[in-house]
């Protein structure tokens, strides 16, 4: 996982954090480990066309998935306005930028494998034919 519950809760003040997150002991872990895992599903998601899922923890891509959760919090619990504040904007912004850039090998990821071409990467056999093509009666199928 790209993004913990602590560095969720280290990355901006707890005053700011409790008004999107009051939610206290075991649920605020709850909300905030809720936000971690989809934030750090998008960050795989989006880079998966490049490289192999999932994807080794760095700090970009935890930062980057920082700022998607924060974001998401915000967006899900903030004000009824619509407004998202600069604070968590700006950072998202940013990092959607430099995810693009990743997704488009301009910025390559150290230790990332790349992916693996084909269909999804499934492997596909056929049953052995239990009656020989050359068998009579097969000309009618």
């Amino acid at each position: 996982m790209h993004v913990t519950t602590a560095q969720l809760e280290d990355r901006i003040t707890a005053g700011i954090l409790s008004q999107y997150v009051p939610e206290t002991g075991e649920d605020r872990t709850r909300v905030l480990e809720g936000y971690a895992i989809r934030a750090s599903a998008r960050v795989d998601a989006i880079l998966s066309p490049r490289y192999a899922s999932p994807i080794p923890d760095s700090p970009l891509l935890s930062d980057i998935a920082q700022s998607f959760a924060l974001w998401q919090i915000a967006a899900d619990r903030g004000s009824l306005s619509g407004e998202i504040p600069a604070t968590f904007q700006k950072p998202y912004d940013e990092a959607v930028a430099i995810l693009r850039r990743i997704a488009e090998g301009a910025i390559p990821l150290e230790g990332a494998a790349g992916a693996v071409s084909g269909s999804a990467a499934l492997s596909v056999s056929s049953p052995e034919a239990r009656i020989a093509p050359d068998s009579p009666g097969m000309e009618f199928f």
